[in-house]
């Protein structure tokens, strides 16, 4: 009766963990509009990224060409049209931003203050079979004006040299406007941090200056291998610095950059004025520990509610903490957990103070994991809603 009991209470927590979340869109296989199905496989679409721009109500997708025949690397939703009253495993739209190049292989969609669009295009495709296809270039930083039809590109930065090397190895990135009310021009003050989970280093892009450099830091490094377990299957991944998100501006335009390791479960702080600064030493500080078993890969920090958010990669949590607490495991939350979110690969707050995340069931591994059910799932949630009576809620 005890366990019966236990069991009926751990369903209930579940269910409340997961009540307020809405369970927008998933899929098991990705069509996609305008392309023939025999040209390729749906369940070779796996996207890793996801953005909404709460303006124009567009979902924009990352979806790197890691198997073969991928039709298209971004790939765009229109979540008004495919809201929660309907379809929720809508097909997807090529992208419809004009790049001035053929793109090869995005992870991670981006979008800035001033409603570009930004993208990290790696060069290089991960499917030997694509290599003819998709001949290997140099990485470059796009970025797309969302406020224009058509969304023309008005950004390119091709990465060479010491900060173009193992372009797999990028992760999240995070990008800095220091005057979004006035800055938002062509060549405005705005910074792109990227993080390479290989190299253990934090790339910079600045785009006024048209340069980019890189910093390498013992906290960027992996603690260890962290697992990612499927039908009793265990994969082991060793990554380092894999996600960062940007904190709240003081008066001199200064912020924290958070960061941590896919492979860890401390969390780190850096002054984005040093990271500015080519050549400088980083003082990173840091911020905590989690708790045991809450490796992840993405984050992102919402001003609003002052908390971080963090998609687990192997507990199938979404947690939060409020960055005005001590970073310490008794101050650490869930706000959603279900055992069908398999792999949280990104998530992100939106302009309207929406929470979207997104599980993909892929790690960053070469064998393909096999699933019967839909694999890939994008949720949403207001963020105070989302931590309404957690602790990382401050009334």
């Amino acid at each position: 009766m005890k366990l019966i009991l236990s069991i009926l209470a751990l369903l209930s927590l579940q269910e409340v963990l997961s009540d307020d979340v809405e369970r927008a869109y998933e899929w098991k296989d990705i069509k996609v509009v305008g392309v023939e199905q025999s040209a390729y496989n749906p369940e070779d679409v796996i996207p890793t990224g996801v953005v909404h721009d709460a303006e124009s109500k567009m979902l924009f997708i990352g979806i790197p060409r890691k198997f073969p025949n991928v039709p298209a690397t971004i790939a765009e939703l229109n979540t008004r049209i495919y809201n929660s009253g309907k379809l929720r495993s809508p097909p997807l739209n090529i992208f419809s931003g004009k790049s001035s190049k053929p793109l090869t292989s995005v992870y991670q969609p981006v979008i800035d203050d001033c409603r570009r669009l930004w993208v990290l295009d790696v060069g290089i495709v991960e499917s030997p079979s694509e290599r003819n296809k998709y001949p290997t270039k140099n990485p470059a930083l796009i970025a797309y004006d969302l406020t224009k039809q058509n969304y023309p590109e008005i950004d390119r930065y091709e990465l060479t040299g010491e900060v173009a090397k193992t372009p797999l190895g990028y992760g999240g990135f995070a990008v800095d406007v220091i005057n979004p009310k006035t800055g938002c021009g062509h060549r405005d003050e705005t910074y792109v941090y990227i993080a390479n989970f290989v190299e253990n280093a934090i790339i910079v892009y600045d785009m006024k200056k048209r340069d980019a450099w890189n910093f390498k830091d013992d906290s960027f490094k992996p603690e260890g291998t962290s697992t990612f377990t499927h039908n009793g299957k265990q994969y082991t991944i060793q990554a380092g610095i894999f996600g960062i998100t940007l904190g709240d501006r003081n008066e001199e335009g200064d912020r924290p950059a958070y960061y941590l390791a896919g492979s860890s479960t401390k969390l780190y702080s850096v002054n984005t004025k040093s990271l500015r600064e080519k050549g400088t030493t980083l003082k990173p500080e840091l911020i905590g520990d989690r708790g045991s078993k809450t490796e992840a890969i993405a984050l992102a920090y919402d001003p609003e509610t002052k908390v971080i958010f963090f998609t687990e990669a192997d507990s199938g949590k979404v947690s939060c903490w409020n960055t005005k607490k001590e970073l310490k495991s008794e101050n650490v939350d869930v706000i959603y957990s279900s055992p069908d979110f398999n792999f949280g690969t990104d998530l992100m707050v939106d302009s309207e103070g929406v929470l979207w995340f997104m599980a993909n069931g892929q790690p960053p591994i070469d064998e393909k994991v096999v699933y019967d059910e839909p694999r890939i799932r994008v949720l949403k949630v207001n963020t105070k809603v989302a931590i309404k009576g957690k602790k990382c809620e401050i009334k």
